[in-house]
């Protein structure tokens, strides 16, 4: 009982800790690579990104690399977000529980921008700028992860990722010169490839608590060195996740076998904006069906969410579809669809 209590106040001086470090920074436009902190999974998103405590299966990859000592054997997952402006984002991840060696996983992120116009400036236009057809842009990250189990009731893990983007090929102004032409001065462009690879980590920790399932969990995603463009330094989209996660119909209705009303509560701290809350809940009914609903507090765009899953066994296999909406103000609604594959 020491040794947990130990555990646990660890988890907990870390969070504090790491939110004075965040309290004296700036927490304005600190950070590049920002579709890493875009929620990837259909279910999580439908509790209101909640997930810190509460993630299951391979989707830990994405939110909690502490929690995938909870996948039992192989589990898989693929994930398809419409994000705004008809631009996609592709999770895929992959888990392996080795037993008393730890759990490894493997995952990938692109980031799909769709077709994006690209144009220079030309000052013999009477526009100012001519179109340079297409620009081939993408983003994508690779990550490999590791998790340990101490006990039966803390585990905590490790990702390291490399982070690659490639904006195009565009030309910038580097200095004036006196153009007797004109009898001024004109600018001279060089023109550049505009690409950059950098490595992040994310570390997360998971302790169950010993009562009605409930687990509190903690996750710093996306930790990385400053990257430079040109003249901008920026790092990844920082963030320090904690969580609470439990099934309160253990403690409401705790007879009954057939209902599981998982609610989770997460405190975000990102690098690049005020602190947030996201609330979110989930009612399982035979372990078939799930109705998901959350809200996410202190968002400029994206805030209220819902979704639904489907959970199908066959032999030793296990497969789960859900889906997820979110509302996102002046855009429309965001859509996510996640398939999970287990045995």
């Amino acid at each position: 009982m020491k040794k947990n209590k130990y555990i646990l106040l660890c988890l907990a001086l870390s969070v504090l800790f790491s939110e004075s470090a965040f309290a004296q920074m700036k927490k304005v436009a600190q950070s590049g690579m920002t579709y890493l902190s875009i929620s990837l999974g259909a279910r999580e998103s439908g509790i209101g990104n909640a997930a810190t405590a509460s993630v299951k299966g391979a989707q830990a990859l994405f939110y909690n690399p502490g929690r995938i000592t909870k996948v039992e054997g192989f589990n898989a997952i693929f994930n398809q977000v419409n994000w705004l402006a008809e631009t996609k984002i592709y999770g895929i991840g992959m888990v392996y529980n080795m037993g008393m060696y730890g759990a490894i996983g493997l995952d990938v992120i692109y980031m799909d921008y769709g077709d994006i116009m690209g144009t220079v400036r030309d000052d013999t236009n009477p526009l100012g700028f001519k179109l340079t057809g297409n620009l081939s842009i993408q983003d994508y990250a690779i990550g490999l992860s590791y998790a340990y189990q101490v006990n039966d009731r803390f585990s905590f893990g490790g990702k390291v990722k490399y982070a690659y983007e490639d904006l195009g090929r565009a030309s910038y102004a580097y200095t004036t010169v006196y153009d007797p032409e004109v009898k001024d001065d004109v600018l001279l462009f060089k023109e550049q490839n505009w690409d950059l690879g950098h490595l992040g980590f994310d570390f997360g920790a998971s302790y169950d608590i010993g009562y009605k399932d409930m687990a509190f969990a903690v996750a710093f995603c996306n930790y990385s060195t400053d990257m430079k463009y040109y003249s901008e330094v920026f790092q990844m989209p920082l963030t320090i996740r904690m969580g609470l996660a439990m099934d309160i119909a253990k403690a409401l209705i705790p007879d009954q076998k057939e209902i599981v009303i998982n609610t989770s509560i997460d405190a975000v701290s990102p690098i690049d904006y005020t602190n947030r809350v996201h609330l979110g809940s989930e009612l399982i009914y035979k372990e078939k069906i799930a109705l998901r609903t959350g809200y996410k507090f202190n968002y400029d765009v994206e805030n209220f969410s819902f979704g639904l899953g489907l959970l199908f066994d066959y032999s030793s296999y296990e497969a789960r579809l859900d889906y997820a909406y979110t509302n996102a103000e002046y855009f429309g609604g965001v859509n996510r669809f996640s398939l999970g594959i287990g045995f």
